[in-house]
């Protein structure tokens, strides 16, 4: 195997400080959705009703859906799509394509571990990893494909996403719609039939969900707030119940489709930022205009109708507005990192971007160490947890900094590269560079 041709990229050299930038970005927006789940209790989908527009909780509620729900994953999930034509692209011009393909599946086998730690010793079974590794192991073959195979491809995958879930909830109404008779008719003081009684569970089902009982959320606590194991224990049966399953598998769909979108948009030279400003506040425009205007309507009709099931029509179009804001996003960003308007900040996402891996699971470390070890979790509000992620920000920015004026890579980077590309690549920079 050649020295070089699949010899892992230098920090500070053939990289798109472009990317790390996007990168950085979507790994701090990402932290705005975590440390919900991480510092409140996992049963818990809302804040603490009643709904109300004063409310800072319900205002953090409402801005989170409309502007980053599933957005911040899914630029991340665009960079990762293009990694594989970053990380292959040079092995396979020089006809190295079986050491690149043993490099990539190595690495994907590496997140998949990396995501076992996350979701177990770390406590977060919010994890991304996992669901990376899972898909990652399906971009290898397409990495050839021309730019507007891989973007219909990705197109197809989402609509047949909505389809699906919008198919399932529509069906689900009429189970509410039996199950809340049913109530109203146990607290008129009718007996209820057997078949009444088996369609009110589907009423309490929902009820439970946007409320859980304080019984629910005190049996969590003690298992969050136990001993380690019992963390432990809890952590990897709340991922398990969502990441391992049937939902799992739409998820590692949802994944691979935007990843083909990432190698799509890497082709078209969006993601490295080679196009023009004027593009980049087109594609802005565009996106935001798209998809956060059917964000916003779709939760304002969740909103008006009290967050009732019946109002079944945003799983139809979830993905039809996040594919556009994630590229609203990925548009404000360039345009900004192109005009040079970014300053002190542009350099700390880069940072963090150039470390993404170790930021990532550094996240994970931190709030463990926030809401177990100081014991602040179900303390904050949605409104305060929010807050938190500034200071969290700000020191990984100044800690990924400092570390990389001294070293090539981040220390899980450089670990990755060294296991991935079965050498150790140089960790100090050299005083030329």
């Amino acid at each position: 195997m050649s020295n070089d041709t699949t010899a892992p990229t230098s920090s500070s050299s053939d990289r798109y400080d472009a990317m790390d930038v996007l990168r950085g970005f979507a790994l701090c927006g990402i932290l705005l959705m975590n440390i919900i789940g991480m510092g409140t209790p996992w049963v818990t989908n809302f804040p603490p009703f009643p709904a109300a527009w004063s409310d800072p909780s319900w205002q953090v509620w409402f801005a989170e859906h409309a502007v980053f729900e599933g957005t911040m994953r899914g630029l991340f999930t665009l960079l990762f799509g293009a990694a594989v034509l970053l990380i292959t692209g040079k092995g396979d011009r020089v006809g190295q394509t079986i050491s690149v393909a043993d490099v990539w599946f190595r690495r994907c086998l590496i997140l998949l571990g990396l995501g076992l730690i996350n979701f177990t010793l770390l406590l977060w079974p919010g994890d991304i990893l996992w669901n990376y590794g899972c898909a990652g192991l399906f971009l290898f073959v397409f990495r050839k494909a021309a730019p507007w195979k891989l973007a219909a491809m990705a197109l197809m995958i989402m609509a047949l996403l909505s389809v699906g879930e919008g198919w399932s909830e529509q069906e689900s109404v009429q189970d509410y719609r039996d199950g809340l008779a049913a109530h109203q008719a146990q607290v008129a003081g009718q007996t209820l039939t057997d078949e009444q009684s088996k369609a009110l569970e589907s009423y309490t089902r929902h009820e439970r969900y946007l409320s859980p009982p304080p019984a629910r959320i005190q049996a969590e606590a003690a298992e969050r707030m136990g001993s380690y194991p019992q963390a432990v224990e809890w952590s990897f049966e709340a991922y398990a119940d969502w990441g391992l399953n049937g939902w799992g598998i739409l998820l590692i769909l949802e994944s691979i489709a935007f990843m083909f979108m990432g190698m799509a948009l890497f082709k078209w030279k969006l993601l490295t930022g080679e196009r023009s400003l004027g593009f980049y506040l087109g594609l802005m425009v565009v996106g935001y205009a798209m998809g956060v205007s059917i964000n916003v309507a779709e939760h304002l009709a969740i909103w008006n109708s009290g967050f009732s099931p019946e109002v079944w029509w945003p799983n139809y179009t979830y993905e039809l507005s996040r594919l556009p804001t994630t590229l609203g996003h990925l548009g404000l960003v360039m345009a900004l990192w192109k005009a040079r308007a970014l300053f002190f900040v542009g350099d700390g996402l880069r940072a963090i971007g150039k470390m993404a891996l170790t930021n990532y699971l550094g996240q994970s470390l931190i709030a463990a160490i926030i809401f177990y070890g100081l014991g602040w979790w179900n303390h904050l509000t949605w409104a305060e947890l929010w807050l938190l992620c500034v200071p969290i920000w700000i020191a990984q920015a100044i800690f990924s900094v400092l570390w990389l004026k001294r070293f090539e890579y981040g220390p899980l980077e450089w670990a990755l590269r060294a296991i991935a590309y079965g050498r150790r690549p140089p960790m100090t920079k050299s005083p030329a560079a």
